[in-house]
């Protein structure tokens, strides 16, 4: 393996850490805005809440696969960093 594909990876695994940070404050912060609009008003506030759960489903599901037929490393530090921090944020509140 050469310096520069070392390289390579660190930058792939750093960018993935910060993606990660990125999405789980906000998933953290969508998922409590959802469960405070459910509380209020019921099902009803599903289409009040679309654009959280958009940015819920990107977060999970469609940025990490785009992600992962890129890098194999920078998506396995999204998911790890990911799920890491919204279960700690979401534990917390």
């Amino acid at each position: 393996m050469s310096f520069s594909q070392i390289v390579t990876y660190l930058l792939y695994g750093l960018s993935g850490f910060f993606f990660g940070i990125f999405a789980s404050r906000y998933s953290v912060l969508s998922c409590l805005h959802i469960r405070s609009k459910y509380q209020e008003e019921g099902i009803s506030c599903l289409f009040s809440c679309l654009p959280q759960l958009l940015f819920l489903s990107c977060s999970f599901f469609l940025f990490p696969s785009w992600f992962a037929t890129r890098t194999t490393t920078g998506a396995f530090f999204y998911y790890a960093c990911l799920l890491f921090f919204y279960s700690k944020g979401m534990r917390s509140k």
